[in-house]
């Protein structure tokens, strides 16, 4: 029986192992099933861009018509707009294709974001400008631009195709079928019945994409 000693007291060793010995086989196949990006059709209802005007700081804090925020907005938009549900517990985490977190138009852009269990997320984790050449974001962000042409936040340059991209089986994007006006209405009912809610915060004093990153005057806040 292997003991962490065994592999020289290193955790991501231990993952490696673990996977390998899977059905998955290897990190970046687990990372492809296990990976959950938004369908072309949600990306396209909320026009291919931010869906809120927030991006990391002080939760709550308005600066030049952006509000602050932790890691809520990013999630509600991933999760609301695809219909997606973590349950408490669930240890899925919500995480960035590209470090966006002081970019008010990268943040909460569903481009940006997928979710992950935690067990791999931080073999997905970087606030790198360059990335290790073996760097497993590489996967992600190739299959981003796969999905969408994203290229990252103001990107011109298409990523580079992963060695062993074409042999991975990606689990199907969420959220098909998912259209903007029904998502539009649902979100509006959802931040009728939020009105002490940050995001309803942002949405009323800084906009979304759905006023066009202006505030929203059909949205009411009642917070302090």
């Amino acid at each position: 029986m292997k003991t962490l000693a065994d592999f020289g007291f290193d955790g991501r060793a231990v993952l490696d192992h673990l996977v390998a010995t899977s059905p998955w086989g290897s990190i970046d196949q687990a990372i492809a099933s296990l990976a959950a990006f938004p369908h072309r059709d949600v990306v396209a209802a909320v026009r291919g861009r931010a869906v809120f005007r927030t991006v990391r700081g002080r939760r709550g804090e308005i600066v030049g018509g952006v509000m602050e925020d932790d890691n809520a907005s990013p999630a509600e938009a991933f999760e609301f707009a695809t219909g997606f549900r973590r349950g408490p517990g669930t240890d899925v985490q919500c995480c960035h294709l590209y470090a966006a977190s002081k970019d008010p138009d990268a943040y909460t852009d569903l481009r940006n974001i997928f979710m992950i269990p935690q067990c791999l997320a931080k073999r997905t984790d970087s606030q790198a400008a360059v990335l290790p050449s073996l760097h497993a974001l590489h996967v992600l962000r190739y299959r981003a631009f796969e999905l969408y042409g994203y290229r990252g936040p103001g990107g011109t340059t298409e990523p580079g195709r992963p060695d062993g991209y074409d042999a991975l089986r990606w689990a199907e994007p969420v959220g098909a079928g998912t259209e903007a006006g029904g998502l539009e209405s649902r979100w509006r009912m959802r931040h009728a019945r939020r009105r002490r809610d940050r995001i309803t915060k942002s949405v009323a004093l800084c906009g979304w994409t759905f006023s066009d990153y202006r505030p929203d005057p059909a949205v009411v806040y009642e917070g302090a």
